[in-house]
């Protein structure tokens, strides 16, 4: 039959239906807390050369380059063993495809007769593996070797039929045979009913039909996704990301050390280039990312960026895009390099720095800037592996995803989303407490959102939340293997002058602690001994564990945010009458069940700060509207004598000539990484970090917030070019 527009549109639809329903069917099907409470699993389909044609929503950062599988077993297994009808391969081997071990995917290939029309994948976090350490993390790991060894992609179904030999391989190589089992026959039947329904359509519209119709998509896809790249102003942003871990050096260990992920973008007409070189080299284990885990979260980020009213469909944005790296750096790690903890470390500070750059590129626009969005919470301490052993003795080993409670980042319009979790994970959520302690044993004393952790701005970043659980019904301490990343320093930034979000936070106390009547870290710090979680943290049945996730970052000036909103964070329990003062310079008191605000005496306070931002000087006014060239919200490239001049877009202070530096020319004030923050001083190894406020040098207004490495340079996050001068990557 003809396939028209409406028939492609229908197709696009069900192809994202059948993704949808194989989710359903994996949560089912398996059981495991993980896939079915906390959604840490995605399904998807591609074309038969593994074009990932459509994926789902849970977690994008698994599906979005499985390609890379399917090419592999493509180039590999043609003629031995073999791909044929009823065929599934399963593999965790993340210098193939997957992000780390403990995530393990299962594709199948789709045959109308002979005919290979598709394939259909999955992926779910397994709570075990198999290495030295249960959960699949170790911090002490010097190379893959120290932990649990990938499976290449090997043939667990043929022909329909499970292989015996290679399940019960797999199996024995995790301490959780029970749950692994539940999570690989609900891939099974994922893939199997995504079969079932894309031959449903090739009977519908043919085999040449669908594969005619994918490969329009993609097609599509692309020129939609050039159409809008080309709308976009060409230029050059950077972002650094920070994570710790231990350094080696001969027979020396180092201790949390810093290791850096630098990236520099350039977007040049339709098409966009990611340049990782300078990142720092990798680590001695891991934190490391493979290149896979490089492009997955690369992508991840450009779908829910600038993806925005286009459909998600990796393999058509991959054609517009070019990554750049270096073998044995931290973001693309060499064999045998560990990297089991990538996800949480510096997968995570990859996303940052592509939302971050991201960001930059949108708010550039006049016409896109709407779709600027500050990050949205990183990894936090609150995702961790805990293992140990019930009651009765049997031994227990699960992933809790706490840290999936962190704020989502603001835009030009709106505040960020309250404990909305990690914008590349839309479908992911933390586990309901209740089965968190009826599967394991633990008893939650509290789970509630973190008032003041959302990034300050004109708009405000998304709170994150506080949790805090003891052991319960065993005799024994828990082993406690947390990512710990974001405690030293703010992971989660902001934009157009918005602030970061609060960083995270890890202690554990003594059980008598009234945890319950707290309002946050402020009460909690001088009750516990904070410190750095490591391979040797335990949790006693004596002790309580909290942990809080990240605020999502702000967007634009802090001092500009309207007081009633302020006043109605303040009844919504978002934000404290004290960081109301501190954050956004607003003086207010509660009075009963009601919030007053003093304007008189709030408009004092900022007019105050502004003139501390530049030292004492009495501020420029605001002159309205700043015509020019948009750079961004908060400059504009203008014409002058000696040719085109950088001015401030709300005053008209010209700063500095096209071409020169401009963030040397604004007002920098250095401030200490726990600025905001009541225990993240206390943490080893924070004062190597400083928060870098940006001001306008004539109206004073905050135009970026910066995270950096104390002594490091000032970072120019936007090279502004000449109108003909070509854009180009580089370090």
């Amino acid at each position: 039959m003809t396939i028209g527009p409406i028939e492609l549109e229908i197709i696009r639809h069900r192809l994202e239906a059948i993704n949808a329903d194989a989710g359903e069917t994996l949560v089912r099907v398996s059981g495991s807390q993980i896939a079915s409470e906390a959604s840490d699993f995605n399904t998807a389909i591609m074309t038969a050369d593994g074009t990932v044609v459509s994926c789902s929503k849970f977690i994008l950062v698994q599906s979005t380059s499985l390609n890379l599988i399917v090419r592999d077993i493509l180039d590999r297994y043609g003629e031995n063993p073999g791909i044929g009808p009823g065929d599934q391969f399963l593999t965790n081997d993340p210098y193939l495809g997957t992000l780390h071990q403990p995530d393990v995917t299962l594709v199948a290939p789709i045959f109308d007769g002979e005919r290979l029309v598709a394939w259909a994948g999955s992926t779910v976090h397994e709570p075990d593996v198999g290495g030295p350490v249960s959960g699949g993390f170790n911090y002490a790991a010097r190379s893959i070797f120290d932990e649990a060894i990938p499976i290449p992609p090997i043939k667990i179904v043929e022909a329909g039929r499970i292989r015996r030999d290679i399940e019960r391989d797999y199996l024995a190589r995790t301490r959780t045979p029970e749950l692994n089992a539940l999570d690989l026959l609900g891939q099974m039947a994922a893939n199997r009913a995504s079969e079932r329904q894309v031959l449903e359509l090739c009977a519908a519209y043919g085999t040449s039909g669908l594969i005619d119709a994918m490969d329009r998509l993609l097609a599509s896809t692309e020129a939609a996704f050039r159409r809008r790249l080309a709308e976009l102003p060409d230029g050059v942003w950077r972002e650094n990301s920070f994570i710790q871990h231990e350094q080696r050096s001969g027979a020396d260990y180092l201790p949390n050390q810093v290791y850096a992920v630098r990236l520099v973008m350039a977007k040049t007409g339709d098409r966009l280039t990611f340049d990782f070189t300078a990142s720092d080299d990798e680590a001695p284990g891991a934190v490391n990312a493979t290149y896979p885990t490089l492009a997955n979260f690369t992508m991840a980020a450009v779908l829910v960026h600038i993806c925005q009213g286009l459909p998600w469909m990796p393999g058509a944005i991959w054609r517009t895009i070019d990554i750049r790296t270096r073998k044995r750096s931290v973001v693309d790690a060499e064999w045998p390099a560990g990297v089991a903890m990538s996800t949480g470390t510096s997968a995570q500070a990859i996303r940052n720095c592509v939302s971050g750059c991201l960001a930059r590129l949108l708010d550039a626009s006049a016409a896109h800037a709407y779709m600027a969005m500050a990050s949205s919470q990183s990894s936090g301490a609150g995702g961790m592996s805990i293992s140990g052993h019930r009651l009765d003795g049997n031994p227990f080993t699960t992933l809790f995803l706490d840290e999936l409670s962190g704020g989502g980042g603001a835009t030009r319009n709106a505040d960020g989303s309250d404990t909305s979790g990690t914008a590349t994970s839309p479908g992911a959520t933390p586990s309901n407490l209740e089965t968190n302690e009826a599967y394991y044993p633990v008893l939650y004393l509290t789970r509630r959102e973190l008032a003041d952790s959302g990034g300050p701005g004109r708009r405000r970043g998304g709170v994150g939340a506080m949790h805090a659980y003891r052991p319960h019904q065993t005799e024994r301490s828990i082993a406690l293997l947390s990512m710990a990343q974001g405690l030293q320093h703010p992971a989660t930034m902001g934009a157009a002058g918005g602030e970061p979000g609060l960083p995270s936070g890890f202690a554990i106390m003594s059980s008598d602690v009234p945890i319950a009547g707290s309002k946050g870290w402020s009460d909690l710090a001088d009750v516990t001994d904070v410190r750095l979680p490591d391979a040797a943290t335990r949790l006693h049945p004596d002790q309580i564990l909290v942990t809080s996730s990240q605020g999502g970052g702000g967007f634009g000036d802090p001092l500009e945010r309207d007081p009633t909103a302020i006043a109605v964070d303040v009844l919504d329990g978002l934000v404290s009458v004290s960081g109301a003062l501190r954050d956004f310079g607003v003086v207010l008191r509660l009075d009963g069940d009601q919030v007053v605000i003093d304007y008189a005496a709030s408009e004092a306070e900022r007019q105050a700060r502004l003139r501390a931002r530049l030292g004492g000087r009495e501020p420029r006014k605001a002159e309205g509207q700043v015509s020019g060239r948009r750079l961004s919200s908060h400059f504009r490239a203008v014409e002058a004598s000696g040719g085109e001049q950088i001015a401030c877009a709300s005053c008209g202070h010209g700063i500095c000539n096209v071409g020169a530096g401009l963030y040397a020319s604004l007002v920098v004030h250095d401030a200490a990484a726990g600025e905001r923050s009541a225990i993240t001083d206390r943490y080893p190894g924070s004062a190597r970090f400083r928060i870098r406020h940006f001001y306008c040098p004539s109206c004073a207004r905050q135009v970026d917030v910066q995270v950096a490495l104390a002594g490091d340079p000032v970072l120019e996050a936007m090279e502004v070019l000449l109108p003909d001068q070509p854009s180009e990557a580089r370090p």
